[in-house]
């Protein structure tokens, strides 16, 4: 008997999002639709709250202050209008929700860089570019294949039919 959580884990496509925890400051591209048309919105803010792990029902909770201002989104995680997900860098925090940030204000409300950790993780996001830069190029070198070999044997039998009607002729 399948249960709910089972099915909808059958639906879900996997993600290559990075290890994220909460405290990060991440980048968040999202596809919104206004209208009849579609582009990718950058969200960038700090994770406060990590609800249901890698469930079909995840999510974050992104809080951005702008201007005096807080915005606060509740992301899931595994919906396609999520696209992907950049660590900007690592912060110290010693809790698993950050709500008592929404009292804080000023100075109290800024969380400190883990210096060390950033740089790891910067250290691994670019081999991970570097990784996949290799990868295309190694596509695109293979597509280039196929195609000669396309043209070779499209040129060998045009040849062939050329001889076989000079052969033909004669």
């Amino acid at each position: 008997m399948n249960t709910v959580f089972e099915v909808a884990k059958n639906k879900i496509k996997p993600t290559n999002f990075p290890p994220f925890r909460v405290g990060d400051k991440i980048r968040v591209h999202r596809r919104v639709k206004e209208g009849s048309k579609e582009r990718v919105q950058i969200i960038e803010g700090e994770i406060i709250a990590h609800k249901h792990g890698k469930q079909p029902g995840a999510t974050i909770t992104v809080r951005r202050v702008t201007l005096g201002i807080a915005v606060e989104l509740v992301l899931p995680l595994f919906s396609p209008y999520t696209e992907k997900i950049k660590i900007v860098k690592r912060q110290k925090v010693r809790r698993a929700k950050l709500y008592y940030l929404r009292q804080t204000k000023g100075k109290k409300g800024k969380l400190r860089e883990n210096i060390e950790k950033t740089k790891v993780m910067r250290e691994f996001q670019e081999a991970q570019k570097k990784a996949e830069k290799i990868q295309e190029e190694k596509e695109k070198k293979a597509q280039t294949e196929k195609k000669e070999s396309k043209a070779k044997k499209a040129k060998g039998i045009a040849q062939e039919k050329q001889e076989e009607i000079k052969n033909d002729i004669k």
